[in-house]
């Protein structure tokens, strides 16, 4: 196969023996660009289970959302793409077992027809939408479940890591899950695993529109799969200390991590915090390696790469200039650990200890020009709606983390507006608002906190 290049990227080319800080480096695996002959190809065919949230909590607005979301869903795929319907509340129902789309009124009028029930078995609803793909996994096409819910299970099994578990081990199968939330007081924290568990995308909105663009990213990535599971591991040389910047709290303090999957022409990167003793070795401080998947489902290493640096004095080390780009990905690895701690605060309702640390970030005097207009569109949800602020916390600072993701390097540091991050391809594209279109990205005006009337009950 074609081989990714791995680049290491330090802050500054050189270290200062037993420094009383930390130095850093990007970790970037890159894909290539991909060979003519796949790009002439028609994208792979897809197979989907759509699972629909049709508990109680759903009824109204985010019903409505869940069903016009799947007909759209249905209306953007080819013919000889297949399609399954389940929906659930405390019983799991088959709308449509899965076929080829070719004509998708029929499927669609399936749709519409749904109706709220009682309580919310979630896993069984998921666990119906893997059934309905498992027999018919092939290396030519590609199997996803899609779950529409506000993600309030209350029946069945409920406990997030046995959830977790059982999506990450499909996923190993070849299924992969994605998860769209939906409502005011939807469970940002099992949705968002799940979707991290299962090499998915975890998206949110409140309408149609919002939405649109999520699965047409979703799609796109699926469609330019170079590899996919995606594993990074650093090992710290003699006396060297590493770790890998960003999710401390959901990860713990990490030498490994899930990166998903890269598209051709695009990277995943890791941010690596480097300490670096008295007798560390300068050709040897540390070691990467990657393990991945490719579409076929075979499992690929690429590594180790071994990072080295010349060692300087203190004088020297002072007037090195840091990268400019690597010192951005810094900056927004780093303020994505903040703000995961400003996140677990508000989910225990500390809203006066978050607002505190959150006055710390806007104070850093390294923010990119991103993480800028992110951080000031988040102070305002804060102010006026804790509730979807801690929801855009937990979806935004997923791109803070992996800021490089499928950007050139020297792009990090780049100025940008709405008119800018509109115009990136849309397989790196992120957003100011994670839970709004391109179309309603108005940092200034956060959307009003409207709870559904029966949110929080099933």
């Amino acid at each position: 196969m074609i081989q990714p290049t791995i680049e290491i990227l330090p802050l500054k080319k050189g270290f200062l023996r037993a420094a009383a800080d930390a130095t850093y480096a990007l970790v970037r695996i890159v894909a290539p660009e991909a060979p003519a002959a796949t790009e002439s190809v028609v994208r792979t065919p897809l197979d989907i289970a759509l699972v629909i949230d049709r508990s109680g909590s759903m009824s109204g607005q985010p019903l409505g959302t869940a069903k016009e979301c799947a007909v759209r869903i249905v209306k953007g795929l080819r013919p000889d793409d297949r399609i399954s319907i389940v929906t659930f509340d405390d019983e799991i129902d088959i709308v449509q077992a899965l076929t080829a789309v070719g004509d998708a009124k029929d499927i669609e009028a399936r749709v519409r027809s749904i109706q709220s029930g009682g309580s919310t078995n979630l896993f069984g609803g998921w666990e119906e939408g893997a059934k309905q793909l498992a027999p018919f996994i092939k290396k030519d096409r590609i199997a996803r479940v899609i779950l529409l819910s506000d993600g309030q299970a209350n029946q069945g099994l409920i406990n997030e890591g046995e959830i977790f578990t059982h999506v990450s081990k499909l996923a190993g199968t070849g299924i992969t899950t994605s998860t769209i939330g939906l409502g005011h007081g939807f469970n940002e924290s099992l949705l968002a695993g799940m979707a991290k568990s299962g090499e998915g995308v975890a998206n949110f909105g409140q309408t149609p529109e919002d939405l649109d663009e999520a699965f047409e990213q979703q799609f796109a990535i699926l469609s330019n799969t170079f590899l996919r599971q995606v594993e990074i591991k650093i090992q710290g040389g003699s006396d060297v200390k590493v770790r890998l910047v960003g999710e401390i709290l959901e990860d713990t303090i990490s030498s490994t991590r899930k990166l998903g999957t890269l598209s051709w022409n695009t990277a995943l990167v890791a941010v690596v915090e480097i300490k670096i003793g008295q007798n560390a070795k300068a050709d040897e401080l540390f070691a990467v390696n990657f393990t991945a998947q490719t579409k076929e489902g075979k499992t690929v290493k690429f590594g180790p790469q071994v990072f080295s640096l010349p060692e300087v004095d203190l004088t020297t080390y002072a007037s090195l200039i840091a990268d400019v780009n690597v010192s951005a990905g810094v900056s927004e690895a780093s303020v994505s650990e903040k703000l995961e701690k400003v996140e677990d605060l508000l989910r225990r309702h500390k809203l006066k200890e978050a607002k505190e640390l959150f006055a710390e970030i806007e104070n850093l005097t390294d923010l990119t020009s991103w993480a800028k207009q992110k951080i000031a569109y988040l102070k305002d949800m804060l102010d006026q709606d804790a509730v979807m602020a801690m929801k855009e916390i937990r979806y935004g600072r997923s791109d803070m983390v992996r800021s490089a993701r499928a950007r050139a390097a020297k792009e990090m540091a780049e100025s940008v507006n709405e008119c800018t991050m509109n115009l990136e391809p849309l397989v790196i594209r992120r957003k100011i608002i994670s839970g709004r279109s391109a179309q309603r990205q108005n940092p200034t005006t956060p959307p009003p906190a409207t709870p559904d009337a029966n949110n929080g009950q099933a």
